[in-house]
């Protein structure tokens, strides 16, 4: 996109490590860095924040977002106080400034004040980069041989104890909070009284009671207290696997045993050694049960299917035969086993739900459905848009002032040269940098929500086949969300798709209008055809149309058809599986 100035535009990134560091870091490292502009030829356009985030890893929020804007290639240099405030591992440092280098943009430090074109400048960022790293694992080292230290006095080391405890100043002692330890008590108590997680969490709820960070309890948060072995009076330390080269740990991975600080007695005791084996006796039975009887199969149809005979609902059984070992895997009445037996068929899995998939993929993806939804996502979208376009006036509007007050103080520097008019210029001119910075991301959100026919075409194609083969990950939505019910006769099968279509995207012509039992023979089809030549619509009454696109919850109104051409279908395909 074309610059209206000669003038580099930059942006400042700034970041202060953690909570014990002062907000007022930050003001520090922009001032310097809008010095530095200002006596380099440079325009600051935006600014990225992190609060409270660590350069030893790349999982920063605005980090991250100002390595996606330097796609756009709307800025020339990123401007950083001090180098490690770019990043203090090698990798990330090498990786991120070769992403920025590849969309011509340049990292430039006000301390360490390189210059970017002298070969020189790679062997000293080479230095600084790897002190940086040096100093962040050191200082991570000293801290970590301070925390074990607490540790083997029983000491708090950091972070937010757990629910029961506070910890106790200036000592760092772990004390018990006895308002909280009532919650612990109960749902220990309710756990060995055989109660589940669910009614746990009612009788919680209905106390009000809530986690050390004041939220609502989870099933994942009662499963962590049941497990926590801190409530028994041991200290723990260390027992959490290291973080992952990407800085993220894994709560449920452990360290080995030699590596784990745990004192007997380190700690107030809130519940007793005897109840807390209990529980792990319980989980443990629990899981074995658990994964022994845990469905292996999935079945898509469940409770979508149903028994034309006796009007059952049908089942997944899964089953070995013992003449040749195999699994067979299929849908069967649920009376079958009954005492007294339905005589219908079961159905293979397979066939029952590549024929329903096939019929929904050829319905919910039909071709025809395409300049309507391109028409009416793309008015969504616009809809979508409002704010921006919105923003994009407010801009358009400040930077007309903006130019006008530009022209006026050119034309007063012309009739009288004054040190304060161009300091009053420069500024204004950065003010319509920056303006005209914030109006082209805004088009650029703008012209990346377009759709058109061949990009929808090109995506339907391709969900049409992924859901034909059961692949689409939305295809058990897909099916809660359009197919109706599934019945199984003795002779053919027949499924319902609830569906709203606009008549005029529908083939009507090869299906007379009427019911599978007013005319049953024209409803079935041979096997080999897979019976995808006899869609019957059935009148259902007025009714709105909707379209069907993928990536919508449930089906959206479509506006602006005629009213006589709105009508509800009822979908109705039957074919013969059985002869």
């Amino acid at each position: 996109m074309a610059k209206q100035s000669e003038t580099k535009r930059a942006v400042i990134y700034a970041r202060y490590s953690s909570d014990l560091q002062r907000e007022e870091s930050i003001e520090a490292q922009v001032r310097a860095c809008k010095n530095y502009a200002k006596n380099n030829n440079l325009v600051v356009i935006d600014e990225y924040i992190d609060r409270a985030k660590s350069a030893t890893t790349d999982n920063r929020p605005e980090f991250q977002q100002m390595i996606e804007d330097a796609n756009l290639k709307m800025f020339d240099v990123v401007l950083v106080h001090k180098l490690d405030r770019f990043a203090r591992n090698r990798f990330d440092s090498i990786h991120y400034r070769v992403q920025l280098k590849k969309n011509n943009v340049a990292l430039q430090s006000v301390i360490e004040n390189l210059d970017p074109d002298a070969p020189e400048s790679v062997i000293l960022e080479s230095v600084i980069e790897g002190f940086n790293e040096y100093y962040s694992r050191n200082l991570a080292r000293e801290v970590e041989k301070g925390k074990k230290e607490n540790a083997l006095k029983c000491l708090h080391t950091g972070g937010i104890p757990p629910l029961g405890y506070d910890v106790e100043r200036p000592s760092l002692k772990l004390i018990i909070n006895e308002s909280e330890a009532k919650i612990i008590r109960t749902i220990y108590a309710m756990f060995l009284n055989g109660c589940g997680y669910s009614d746990i969490l009612n009788k919680l709820n209905l106390n009000g009671y809530k986690t050390k960070r004041g939220e609502q309890f989870s099933k994942t948060s009662i499963n962590s207290i049941l497990k926590n072995e801190k409530y028994t009076g041991v200290y723990i330390y260390n027992k959490s696997a290291s973080k992952s080269a990407d800085g993220k740990r894994n709560s449920h991975k452990y360290k080995d045993e030699s590596e784990i600080i745990r004192i007997e007695g380190g700690i107030p005791q809130i519940v007793s050694k005897a109840d807390f084996d209990k529980v792990q006796e319980i989980l443990s039975l629990r899981k074995k049960n658990g994964a022994k009887h845990t469905a292996k199969e999935t079945y898509l149809l469940s409770g979508k299917i149903k028994c034309g005979v006796c009007g059952s609902s049908y089942t997944g059984n899964s089953r070995h035969a013992l003449q040749n070992h195999k699994q067979y895997v299929d849908y069967r009445c649920n009376k079958k086993c009954a005492k007294i037996k339905c005589v219908n068929k079961g159905i293979n899995r397979e066939i029952i739900e590549e024929f329903v998939l096939k019929g929904l993929a050829d319905i919910v993806f039909n071709k025809k459905l395409i300049p309507e939804i391109v028409k009416h996502y793309s008015s969504y979208l616009n809809e979508q848009s409002a704010g921006l376009m919105s923003e994009k006036k407010e801009l358009q509007s400040s930077l007309k002032a903006v130019n006008k007050e530009i022209d006026t103080i050119a034309e007063l520097l012309i009739k009288k040269s004054s040190d304060t008019l161009l300091e009053k210029l420069s500024e204004r001119e950065e003010l319509k940098e920056r303006t005209i910075y914030a109006l082209e991301k805004i088009d650029y959100k703008i012209n990346a929500k377009v759709v058109n026919e061949k990009v929808l075409t090109d995506e339907f194609n391709n969900a049409k086949k992924l859901l034909a083969k059961g692949t689409l990950s939305t295809t058990q939505k897909l099916i809660d969300l359009y197919v109706n019910e599934v019945i199984v006769y003795p002779d053919r099968i027949r499924v319902e798709y609830n569906l709203g279509f606009d008549v005029d995207f529908y083939e009507q012509k090869e299906t007379p209008q009427n019911t599978p039992d007013q005319s049953s023979n024209s409803m079935v089809s041979s096997k080999e055809n897979n019976a995808h030549s006899n869609l019957c619509a059935l009148n259902g009454g007025a009714g709105e149309t909707r379209t069907l696109a993928p990536g919508f919850s449930r089906p959206t109104p479509l506006a602006g058809a005629p009213r006589h051409q709105l009508e509800y279908c009822s979908l109705v395909t039957c074919f013969s599986v059985f002869r």
